[in-house]
């Protein structure tokens, strides 16, 4: 796990994430031009983009989810908009502490959202090994009960929910039916 900190102040700009690879864009049918996309990389992990990216064609930048960006405010006259929001491609994201222009940020319609760190303003922090140092040892399995992405290319369905057992009667029968109706003990 790793936190990104401005070069010129040492302020922390991100929550732990942790390196894993870009993953290729979203395919445009699951991209909308009318509400906000998701980010192109999961909550607490990061990606370095070897391609050149942006005006100043800058290589090697840090793609985070905007959710994991920290202490940094946008500065509202070096935004590039594009259809309705920002696109993204030049430096409009500064450091809140000290003003310094860290990263760009895309959220525009049909591309993913995503902050890209310059390498040059930031620095990696290690904060160690990865997974295990997790304060919350459910932290990982706290949304079990979320049905996977759907990566369809066309098409849509209502988000599938599970039966929950624990919270229907077991035993229908005999004279304590209320009993077991409202019951209180929890699941076996």
């Amino acid at each position: 796990m790793e936190t990104f900190r401005c070069v010129e102040c040492g302020s922390a700009l991100s929550v732990p994430v942790r390196l894993v690879e870009l993953p290729a864009q979203p395919h445009s049918s699951l991209l909308d031009c009318h509400h906000v996309n998701p980010p192109l990389l999961d909550p607490g992990t990061y990606a370095i983009d070897e391609t050149a990216y942006g005006s100043d064609q800058v290589v090697d930048t840090f793609v985070l989810s905007p959710g994991d960006v920290r202490g940094t405010r946008i500065v509202h006259s070096l935004v590039f908009i594009g259809c309705w929001s920002l696109a993204g491609g030049n430096p409009c994201v500064a450091c809140e502490s000290c003003g310094a222009l860290v990263a760009s940020r895309t959220d525009d319609c049909r591309v993913a959202q995503e902050t890209r760190f310059y390498p040059s303003m930031v620095v990696r922090e290690s904060n160690g090994d990865g997974v295990d140092d997790t304060a919350d040892p459910f932290a990982l399995i706290a949304d079990w009960d979320n049905a996977p992405s759907d990566t369809r290319r066309y098409g849509w369905v209502p988000k599938p929910t599970r039966p929950r057992p624990e919270l229907t009667a077991t035993r229908w029968g005999g004279r304590d039916v209320k009993k077991d109706l409202y019951r209180d003990d929890p699941p076996a």
